[in-house]
This record gives structure tokens, sequence and C-alpha cells, in this order.
């Protein structure tokens, strides 16, 4: 797969090839997505710069992905667009849609077929036991963020812990222009994104309402709104 293949335009555009193949497999419901690359497997950090990274065989979930702090480095590989970083990225789209995912050196071609026979060869990601749905993989991955939510540790933790709606009490600051149903990130005060949600409300509605109870919202704004900004149907942790 890749991205220069055809007439795009602004919009249509993933940003690298890995991206488009881990959305690609997802939507034909592939078993294996293969990402190549110019060394063996994933490492540690980059073995060619780093004599002693250790080699990873399996990664049995995205937590224990982080977990294992991989120095992924930002460079391009000449096998392909993109670096480790867009990689671990596509395999983390792909296992949430139960696709077992492989990163390996694009230079044998020839170890696909043994890779699907079994062979230790390359990195596996093991697939999510229980897939996320199409429809929020589609808001994770398949739509380009308006802007950013940065909320409060109470948000936060509502979110994550116990699968809660967003509120507009737990939003600290709104950034970009988006508008009502459109995507966007959720992010803590640092900046690291944990969610992508639709919102019911647009950013101009966002700015007045943002810290301030549900009950207020239709006094501020001057007409009914949604009780949440965004509900936790329409929301995806990433």
């Amino acid at each position: 797969v890749n991205e220069n293949d055809t007439v795009a335009v602004e919009e249509l555009k993933f940003g690298d090839n890995d991206t488009l193949s881990a959305l690609v497999a997802s939507l034909v419901e592939a078993d294996w997505l293969f990402l190549l690359t110019d060394i063996d497997r994933l490492y540690s950090a980059d073995p060619r710069s780093v004599p002693d990274a250790k080699p990873i065989s399996l990664v049995s979930s995205m937590q224990e992905l982080t977990e294992l702090q991989i120095q992924t480095g930002g460079q391009g590989s000449r096998w392909g667009t993109g670096g480790m970083i867009t990689k671990i990225s596509a395999a983390r789209i792909a296992i949430a849609a139960g696709i077992r995912t492989v990163i390996t050196q694009g230079q044998f071609p020839r170890n696909i077929p043994k890779i699907i026979e079994g062979e230790p060869i390359g990195t596996h990601f093991a697939p999510q036991p229980e897939p996320t749905s199409a429809r929020k993989r589609w808001i994770a991955y398949g739509l380009i963020p308006g802007g950013k939510l940065y909320l409060d540790e109470g948000a936060i933790t509502a979110i994550v812990k116990a699968g809660k709606s967003l509120l507009a009490a737990g939003i600290k600051a709104v950034e970009g222009e988006f508008n009502n149903q459109d995507a966007v990130q959720l992010c803590d005060i640092s900046g690291h994104e944990i969610a992508r949600g639709l919102v019911n409300y647009n950013s101009q509605e966002l700015q007045k309402i943002c810290g301030r109870h549900s009950r207020e919202i239709s006094a501020i704004l001057g007409y009914e709104g949604a009780d949440t900004v965004i509900h936790r149907d329409n929301l995806v942790l990433i």
C-alpha cells in the first residue's frame, strides 16, 4: 500500500503508508498485517546506533509496549516512508481491529510465508482479544481531528477508568477551530493524547462553557444544548 499511488486531496491524506496500510487492513478485515522496514525486528533502541539494544520478539499488548519505553527515534527508513514511530502507531490500529501484526525486514519478502507458517521472524503484535468496533476505529483513526481539548485529572480518570462521557466541567482549555460533530483530540494538561471523540459543540461554544457545570450551559449559550460535550458512545481511548 502506498499513499502516493492515488490522486489524493489533503482531506484524504493520512501522512504515512504505515497508517494507511493499517486502516486498509482493518477495512478488509485482514488476518495479518506486515510492516516492512530495514531492520529485522523491533528493538529497544536503534541497533545501528545503540549496540546493546535488545530485540523484541512479541508484544502481547499495547500497555506492554508502553512499559518497554522503546526509543523509536524519528528517522525514516529507506525501505518505506516513516520510521519506527509510525509502524508502532500502525500496529496499534491493526491490533485494535483484531489483526495480528508483524514488523520485519522488507529486504527479505520470502520471510512472509515463513512467518505465517510459524517461524519466529520479526516482532509480532498480538491482536486484541476483543476488537474495537468499526465505528470507534473510524473515530480514532479515520478522521482528521479539528482541535484539542485539554482536560483536568478528574475528567481523565472518569473517561479512562470509568468509561464516562466528557462534561464541560472537566475541560481546562480549547485549541483549534471546529464544528459540532467534528473529531477532536482529548489531552492532559501536558499535551499527551488520551482519547478522541466527536464533539456536541463547536469550538466557539466550548470556549464559553469549558470548566462550567452542565446545568449552566443553557444560560451561558442562550439555548438548550447537550448535557455532554462528548458522549461515551462517541469517544475512544488512544
